[in-house]
């Protein structure tokens, strides 16, 4: 699922929409699977949190690198990226072994819950302001100012455009 959601998010160019789509599955996931004590449920709910995990992760990184100008901008980012998505898998070994006893994980569940809503509203929230600066831009591009001369300004330059 990770390859498709990378070749869909590239072809059509919408990384921020899969991210949405993908945590949107995560976080119906994690709500079944705290809301409910039947095993049916819990075990199904497995099938939309993990893929709702792992998928979000190709087109964010891939978003983060598209964003992000000029490379030095770009490899800081992607090494904050890296650290940040290291750092999740230590807590949730830690949450999901001795903080958070089985069967119900009730404390880790909770957390990747957050997470996964934070994951979300971010999204959405970076989706809207990266929309807003492409029509800044375009505006601008129209009134004819122009980034040439100007050395460095990477994605802050008036050429440059967003990826969603």
């Amino acid at each position: 699922m990770s390859n498709v959601t990378s070749i869909i998010s590239d072809r059509y160019g919408c990384r921020g929409l899969t991210i949405l789509f993908w945590s949107l599955c995560s976080i119906i996931g994690f709500s079944m699977f705290l809301g409910s004590t039947v095993s049916h449920v819990r075990y199904g709910a497995i099938f939309l949190l993990l893929p709702g995990t792992y998928c979000a992760a190709p087109p964010l990184q891939t978003w983060v690198a598209n964003n992000s100008a000029p490379h030095v901008r770009r490899a800081t980012a992607l090494a904050i990226f890296l650290i940040m998505t290291n750092s999740g898998g230590i807590l949730a070994t830690w949450l999901l072994g001795s903080l958070s006893p089985a069967p119900k994980y009730t404390k880790a569940s909770i957390t990747l819950l957050i997470f996964n809503i934070g994951l979300f509203v971010c999204t959405a929230a970076n989706l809207a302001y990266l929309v807003m600066r492409n029509k800044e831009k375009k505006r601008l591009r129209e009134e004819g100012e122009t980034s040439e001369g100007e050395h460095g300004l990477g994605d802050d330059g008036v050429d440059y455009k967003y990826l969603l």
